[in-house]
């Protein structure tokens, strides 16, 4: 353990020991609260422009706007990018899930590399680390792959959640903004039982009375909802 930690904070291993520092630091307040997994989150998705500019000068016959050229390559490159990206699983799980197994592995490879090569040079320990960067890509990917069909049923039921937010219902069972009761959501033909809460202390909700989804409470799963006035 001593062994381990000298080596850690050696100046050839101080970078990625840093970084396994940060990531443990953000998920303690995870654990308090102060963060969620998706507090840092991204969109890896960049938007690709193919709109091609191909306007023609009759004065000099021939010169076609070079914007063609430029867009087309552009869009090619953004299209790698967002292939690249998706390979890694990044937008598919949350970006600090990722990190926490690139920043491991980062670590862990920087610990034995620089042991087993005997290395106590920090320029040559900041050669090391390109390959390490690449190979540490490649581990996280290794074990973020299971995650993702468990984060997008997350995403489905959060869709769902934001799609019944507006929506008319009908109470199934009395509410009060203290008391959970139940109501009955109809989309497109499907029916949803879920737990709702008054929004406000005046509104006492009987069982048949129709109801507008005003928001809805992701920790407890529980819907506000008030009375539907024409």
């Amino acid at each position: 353990m001593k062994e381990t930690l000298e080596a850690s904070f050696s100046i050839v291993n101080i970078i990625p020991t840093t970084l396994f520092i940060l990531i443990l630091l953000y998920w303690i307040t995870v654990i308090f609260g102060v963060f969620n997994v998706d507090s840092f989150d991204v969109d890896a998705d960049a938007d690709v422009d193919f709109d091609l500019d191909t306007d023609v000068d009759i004065d000099t016959d021939a010169d076609i706007d070079a914007d063609a050229d430029t867009n087309v390559d552009a869009g090619s490159s953004l299209i790698w990018l967002n292939s690249a990206l998706s390979f890694f699983n990044l937008g598919k799980i949350p970006l600090m899930v990722i990190l926490s197994f690139f920043v491991l592995s980062l670590w862990v490879i920087s610990l034995l590399m620089n042991y087993y090569l005997n290395n106590n040079s920090m320029l040559l320990s900041l050669v090391y680390l390109i390959p390490n960067i690449l190979a540490s890509a490649f581990v996280a990917k290794f074990f973020t792959t299971p995650f993702v069909k468990v984060f997008a049923i997350s995403d489905e039921e959060s869709m769902t959640n934001k799609k019944l937010t507006g929506k008319m219902c009908t109470v199934t069972m009395a509410a009060t903004h203290n008391k959970m009761g139940q109501a009955e959501i109809m989309i497109d033909g499907s029916s949803f039982i879920v737990n709702v809460l008054a929004t406000e202390e005046q509104y006492n909700l009987h069982k048949g009375e129709s109801c507008l989804v005003i928001d809805y409470i992701p920790e407890k799963k529980i819907y506000l909802i008030e009375p539907y006035k024409n």
